[in-house]
Parts: C-alpha cells; sequence; structure tokens
C-alpha cells in the first residue's frame, strides 16, 4: 500500500515526520460494574485522581509563566478550575456510585457528558472548552491507570487534545493530528505559539493510523500523509529542522529592518487572530497585523453574534497593538467558511454583511471599540467595486462612538476588483491583495491547489501587477497577504512588483524577513518586467 493522504483543516504551520504515538485509542472499552461495596473507595479514588489532575496543571501553568508565556498559561489554568468543578465531581460519583463504573471510565465518562453540553452552547467561546474537559478527564483517568505522560517523540494522534496536552507534550512531540477539533481551539492556540504543526478535523480515517507507523503533518495544507514515501519524508524532515533554525536566528535579528540589499525596505505583517500568535509573530520581529480574521471565532455559531461577544472576542489581540498597525479584515462570511445561521447563501464576503446592515453596523462598532488605541485599518472581504468601499464609509461615520477614523482597505481577491482597482484604490487608504482567492478565481482551481497554485501565471501576475500600479497611483500600501507572501519563488517576484507590506503566518515571519534582506530588488524588478513582458503586459 502506497501513501494516503487525509485532508483535514491547518491548525498550525509547519510539517514534519515521525511515528504516530497514538492517544487513548482503548479508551472506549468499559470494564464490568464495581460491586457496591467497594464504590466509595472507587469514588474517593476519582476524586483523588481529580486533584492530582488540578496540581498537574498548575505545574504545567507555572513553567509556561516562567518561560514568559502567560497568555499560554492563563489557558492551561482554565483547567485547573475544571479539575476542581462540583459539577464535574458530582457527575463523577453518580457513575461510580450509582452506576458502578471503575474510576478511570467515571471521569472519561463525567467529562464527555460535559463536553457535549458545552459543544451546544451558543457561545462560540464556551463551545471550545469541551475539548479542554475531555482532557481533564482524561489526564485524572490516566493518573489512576499509571499512564502518566511519558510519550516518546514521534506525532501525536488523537481525537481531542487539551491546552495543557499541548502545552506539556510540546517538547517531545513533532507534530499533532486530531480526527476532531477546531482552529480556534485552546489546544490550536497553544500549538501555534509553541511552533509545533497541527492539523485538527482529519476525520475517523485517522484513527486507523497504527502506532509506530510512519506519518508526516503537513500544517500549512491541512494534510496527514500515511506510509509517506521517502521523498516526502526527507522533505519534510528538512523543513522541520529548517524552520527550527530559521526561528532562532529571526528571534536574534527581530531588531534588523526587512530590507533588501540595495535598501528597499519592506514591511512584514502577520496574520494574527489570537494573542499566541500575536506573541509568536512579535519574538520574529513582525511590525504589526496585517490580517487578523474576525469570522473564525464564530463560525459554529447558530447566530449573528452581539456587539459584546464580539468585542470580547477581538480585544484581547487589539489591546496589545497601542499604535501600532492592526488590520482587522471584516466578517468573510461565505463559501468554506459560513456559519451555520447563514447556510445556503450564495454571496460571500462584503455581499453578506451588505444584505444584513444592522449586524454589520454591530460587526463595525464591535471592531472600532475593540480597537481603540491601535493604528486601526479595516479591510473589506471580497470587494468586487467603488460602491462596497463607499458603502463601508458611510456606515462607519454613523458607529464612530467618539473614537477615531481608521483606516479602510479593499481586499483585492476577485478578477472584478483587479480590474477596477485604480477606481476602487481611490477610495482606500490601503490595499491588499488576496493571492489564494484570486489565483482559485483566475484559473478555476478549488481552494487546496490554489494554496499551492502558480500564482506567477501570466494571467493571476497581470492583476497583481494592475493593483501596484493602481496602489502606485493613489499614493497609498500594497500589501500582499496570501500564500505568495511566503512563498520562496513567489515573493521575490512579489517585492519586484513594487509592493510595500506582505502579511504572513507568525511562524513564517523571520523566515521572510531574512529572504527580503537576501533580495536584491533591482533584480527581482527586472524579474517580473521580464515575466510581465511574456505575458503580453507591460510593467508599467
Amino acid at each position: 500500500m502506497g501513501e494516503r493522504a487525509l485532508q483535514g483543516v491547518s491548525a498550525a504551520p509547519g510539517i514534519t515526520f515521525g511515528r504516530a504515538v497514538v492517544l487513548d485509542r482503548a479508551n472506549s472499552r468499559a470494564s464490568g460494574p464495581v460491586r457496591e461495596a467497594d464504590r466509595e473507595v472507587e469514588a474517593e479514588r476519582a476524586r483523588g485522581a481529580l486533584r492530582l489532575a488540578a496540581t498537574d496543571l498548575e505545574g504545567i501553568a507555572a513553567d509556561l509563566r516562567r518561560a514568559g508565556r502567560g497568555d499560554e498559561a492563563d489557558i492551561v489554568e482554565t483547567g485547573v478550575l475544571m479539575a476542581m468543578d462540583p459539577e464535574l465531581a458530582a457527575r463523577v460519583e453518580t457513575l461510580t456510585l450509582e452506576t458502578g463504573r471503575e474510576a478511570a471510565d467515571a471521569l472519561r465518562e463525567a467529562a464527555e457528558e460535559m463536553a457535549l453540553e458545552l459543544s451546544l452552547l451558543p457561545d462560540p467561546t464556551l463551545a471550545l472548552r469541551a475539548d479542554d474537559v475531555r482532557s481533564v478527564g482524561r489526564r485524572a483517568a490516566a493518573h489512576l491507570q499509571g499512564a502518566a505522560r511519558r510519550i516518546s517523540e514521534g506525532v501525536l494522534i488523537a481525537v481531542s487534545l487539551g491546552p495543557a496536552d499541548v502545552a506539556e507534550l510540546a517538547p517531545t512531540v513533532r507534530g499533532i493530528a486530531l480526527s476532531g477539533g477546531g482552529v480556534t481551539a485552546h489546544a490550536a492556540i497553544v500549538a501555534r505559539s509553541l511552533g509545533l504543526p497541527m492539523v485538527v478535523g482529519a476525520g475517523a480515517g485517522l484513527l486507523e493510523i497504527e502506532e509506530g507507523e510512519e506519518v508526516v503533518v503537513d500544517g500549512d495544507r491541512g494534510l496527514v500523509v500515511r506510509k509517506p514515501e521517502p521523498e516526502r519524508a526527507a522533505l519534510a524532515r528538512d523543513d522541520a529542522h529548517r524552520r527550527r533554525t530559521a526561528r532562532e536566528t529571526a528571534i536574534a535579528r527581530r531588531l534588523e529592518p526587512a530590507e533588501t540589499q540595495d535598501g528597499r525596505r519592506i514591511r512584514v505583517l502577520a496574520n494574527a487572530s489570537t494573542v499566541a500568535e500575536l506573541e509568536e509573530a512579535s519574538r520574529q520581529g513582525a511590525e504589526g497585523i496585517g490580517l487578523m480574521r474576525t469570522e473564525l471565532l464564530f463560525l459554529e455559531a447558530p447566530r449573528w453574534p452581539s456587539r459584546e461577544e464580539q468585542v470580547k472576542v477581538l480585544r484581547p489581540v487589539l489591546a496589545r497593538m497601542f499604535g501600532q498597525t492592526a488590520t482587522v479584515r471584516l466578517f468573510d462570511f461565505g463559501g468554506d467558511k459560513t456559519p451555520p445561521f447563514l447556510r445556503g447563501i450564495s454571496a460571500r464576503g462584503i455581499e453578506v454583511l451588505l444584505n444584513a446592515p444592522a449586524e454589520m453596523r454591530t460587526h463595525l462598532a464591535a471592531v472600532v471599540e475593540a480597537g481603540s488605541g491601535a493604528d486601526l485599518r479595516l479591510l473589506v472581504p471580497m470587494v468586487t467595486k467603488p460602491d462596497d468601499v463607499r458603502a463601508v464609509r458611510a456606515m462607519l461615520d454613523t458607529v464612530l462612538e467618539g473614537h477615531g477614523m481608521p483606516k479602510v482597505g479593499a481586499m483585492i481577491e476577485t478578477p472584478e476588483a483587479a480590474e477596477g482597482a485604480v477606481d476602487i484604490a481611490k477610495l482606500c487608504d490601503f490595499l491588499s491583495i488576496g493571492t489564494n482567492d484570486l489565483t482559485q478565481l483566475v484559473l478555476g482551481l478549488d481552494r487546496e491547489r490554489s494554496r499551492k497554485a502558480p500564482v506567477m501565471d501570466p494571467r493571476v501576475l497581470s492583476l497583481i501587477a494592475r493593483t501596484v500600479r493602481a496602489g502606485r497611483r493613489a499614493q497609498i500600501p500594497v500589501d500582499v497577504c496570501g500564500e505568495a507572501a511566503s512563498d520562496a519563488s513567489s515573493l521575490p517576484v512579489m517585492v519586484g512588483l513594487g509592493v510595500d507590506e506582505l502579511s504572513v503566518a507568525a511562524a513564517r515571519v523571520g523566515q521572510v524577513r531574512q529572504w527580503i534582506r537576501d533580495l536584491s530588488f533591482e533584480s527581482s524588478r527586472r524579474e517580473s518586467e521580464r515575466l510581465l513582458e511574456q505575458a503580453g503586459h507591460a510593467s508599467r
């Protein structure tokens, strides 16, 4: 049998290779009932295991604080509260005393019951704690079974994990693949912060992987590859080593500007929607946020989120951006990012918001409030015409409530927007080119293939060049925030075309800054002109 790829969702970037360490596969096998005379003893064993789990979590949080990772410590400490939750203890006691479950089984079952209830809550932030509760139950049960964390180096395969699991296992595991989970779950946030490649939502087929089986986790493309071919495994090993070395160099050189050898300065910003991503990007020298995806925490919401719910999610990140560039993309719902309350829509991006003016007003007010103090830039998604930007500006005037007017920019990710970039730019303070969707729409590719797409295809490259020229004519900065911004082959061409900013994943910031330092702008400009001339387009 050759290699087999399982498609999931990218939760933390990076590519790694190792042997599978399968966590908790046998948990579903329950034992027989405990004799009534022994049930009180079993209940006390369960209570003691919860106390040990809480002690574990306190220790992990303390280690994170000593390492300067206070935000991750805060996340882990929520597990301490869960382990000490009277409701969890009561459910465990009911299962042990009334139904005769063994302590370890009772702990896992009670945690699973609470997790299922949490996952159904309308508040998406609370719903995401379901995996955290499961993690507490699994940890407590492991103490009873003498299975405290002794996981050898490899790729961790599991149904779900909590943030403490990730923080504790990061020094030994090379990557993580989950059959369930979400990109905004606490475990994924911690994985991104610690630079651990992670794929979630890979489906039940992931759990067919055998202990010790060779696996590649591609956190860039959301793939898990079973029994990879030797060439793929070698590339993954090389990539992991290169990333480790690049990160160490990036941190050491974070205060040096990203400037080509002949003096062209490029701002490198981060795609960051969480505190963990922002902290990692800052360590590597990011000069601000180039893309904050506001829709991520609300993809499972049963209704439009309130202003208070949105501010609660946005403020922890934006409060750290005082005086710094913070580019917040307005809700980009639709397509593969459609929450339950919008199922069946055909619209995407700004069109969805324009069809719901009251909700759009609430959204704008929340972003402006949460971003107070930052150099706030609002990015309008899936723009197709100048009126899209004009409508956002008009509504902004009604929600400022004493706050300063943020900058407004258009996401140029449709052929229509690129063709009309000159007129759109007249209404904007900046432009941001989304190369993934632009490539997908121009070449007719699916979303996965567009991530690896030939952005230098003449049809795509000419539209990017047109957008850059429109920005230059309007005297506003132009940013690239798609895959092309952090791809070694396309980055020099983007720089040569004259883009001013590149926005990349937090873990890629340092590498991209170094690539820029290694470039000659003049050579890159000549190469981009050559490619455009081959396509039958002038570069100016």
